[in-house]
């Protein structure tokens, strides 16, 4: 047990006390999160251009004209802005951007957040001609204005409730190239208001109770749990909660190989060197691959628990943590440690086998384009954990560890609560044989030298004694 123990910190701390591993692993979160702390600041703090210049609008009664001074009007931008905020607030979400949920693009540049100054003068035509439009174009040129709509009186029309997409009239919007490409945003959707105004008042409603009761309420989705607990379900957080699976399933992906990769160019490293032959002059073939593999699952499991106190520390930052339970950080150790031994007892039965990543890589291949399943596959069973793909996999080793805890990690859960203990038991099942397959191979593939076996001849020595 001592030699074990010996070999397995050998392996550990020439990987983990190394510059270039803190800096990879431990460099990164904190990068990471340096980098998005200063995005915050400079977004909070930066403020576009401001708005300031003059909107031709083509149209022949002069009511479009009108209604979009009111809608471009400071006062008017400055109460839109304020309204949405207490919409947030009343709806318990006080982040104007991200979080679980919040304002979206298209709200955020209406109400004209970090548009800086609006001074807009609106400029009325009443008859479109070719003529005006190569004025208004060349005027737009030498900078007299910013914009220019050319709206038809079938646009103001409040149009036919069964016209579908594209059968809807359009207006024409011509924007000076000086113009911010989010001011564009701004400008759209400042004009449709107007247009949305005019229709209101055609219609004898008044355009401010119009256009409150066309807004759509914001919700607070709560979904009903089986133990009578409840969950956000709202727009943003439902967006949030079906990203937890897939992170959770790259968190297991990105540890396991990067140590299991790691485990097997060391082991061809050696093996090349002729270390591996002194090596073995202390130890046996099975304590020597033991040792290495764990080793490196020590260097795995820190990977783990950076990556997971870092992106439990941002869920709680952004006031999400409820969406990570104490039971998927369970599930994720258990099904951690199950993937990087049925990985680890492959790389280091391959490793030991070849003299070249090349060759190795060839090796590797099958069992990759099995792992890569789940990858490939993870919107439809975290989408869908109980149905008939998910299920399957739960079962095929090496891919039992990455599928099920995209089942577990998902909204849904697993419906039938047998297949987790059942899959677990199979999974680690799965890992002894592995590792009883691996020991076989590297006890003949250490000492093996010249050309790099075929799979055949992986199998006979397999049935060696």
């Amino acid at each position: 047990m001592s030699k074990l123990l010996i070999i397995a910190w050998r392996e550990f701390s020439q990987t983990v006390f190394r510059k270039v591993f803190l800096l990879a692993v431990i460099g990164i979160p904190l990068a990471i999160g340096v980098a998005i702390t200063f995005v915050i600041v400079v977004v909070g703090k930066h403020e576009q251009p401001p708005l300031i210049g003059t909107i031709a609008i083509v149209e022949s009664t002069g009511e479009l004209a009108e209604a979009a001074r009111a809608e471009f009007d400071p006062e008017q931008i400055a109460r839109n802005y304020q309204r949405h905020l207490e919409d947030l607030r009343q709806a318990g979400r006080d982040a104007l951007t991200g979080g679980v949920s919040g304002i979206g693009p298209t709200q955020t540049r209406r109400i004209g957040i970090g548009k800086g100054e609006v001074r807009v003068i609106i400029e009325q035509h009443d008859e479109v001609s070719e003529e005006l439009l190569v004025q208004l174009k060349k005027r737009m040129g030498q900078g007299q204005l910013i914009a220019a709509a050319v709206v038809a009186e079938e646009v103001i029309t409040a149009p036919d409730p069964d016209l579908k997409g594209n059968k809807h009239p359009k207006y024409q919007l011509f924007i000076a190239n000086e113009v911010d490409k989010d001011h564009t945003g701004f400008i759209e959707d400042l004009i449709g208001q107007a247009i949305v105004r005019v229709r209101a008042a055609r219609a004898d409603l008044d355009p401010d109770e119009a256009l409150a009761m066309l807004r759509r309420p914001t919700s607070m989705t709560k979904r009903l749990l089986p133990n009578g607990q409840e969950t956000d379900e709202s727009a943003g957080a439902r967006e949030l909660a079906q990203m937890i699976p897939v992170v959770f399933m790259i968190l297991i992906w990105a540890s396991v190989f990067t140590s299991a990769q790691h485990l097997m160019m060391t082991t061809i490293e050696e093996k090349s060197n002729r270390v591996m032959e002194i090596l073995l002059s202390a130890v046996s073939p099975f304590q020597l691959m033991t040792g290495k593999i764990l080793g490196m699952g020590g260097v795995g499991l820190m990977i783990v628990l950076i990556y997971t106190g870092f992106g439990l520390g941002s869920l709680v930052a952004f006031a999400a943590g409820h969406l990570v339970s104490v039971m998927d950080i369970v599930y994720l150790f258990i099904f951690f440690f199950m993937a990087y031994f049925m990985i680890a007892a492959i790389m280091a039965a391959v490793g030991s086998a070849v003299s070249d990543i090349r060759e190795a890589n060839t090796l590797v291949t099958p069992v990759m384009m099995v792992v890569m399943i789940p990858l490939i596959l993870w919107f439809p069973i975290s989408n869908d954990p109980n149905g008939g793909i998910a299920t399957a996999f739960s079962f095929i080793p090496p891919a039992i560890p990455f599928v099920m805890i995209l089942r577990l990690a998902a909204d849904e859960g697993v419906k039938h609560a047998w297949q987790i203990p059942v899959t677990i038991a199979w999974g680690y099942a799965c890992v002894l044989g592995m590792i009883w397959l691996a020991a076989k191979i590297f006890r003949v593939g250490v000492l093996m030298y010249g050309k790099p076996p075929s799979p055949l001849q992986l199998l006979k020595w397999l049935r060696y004694s």
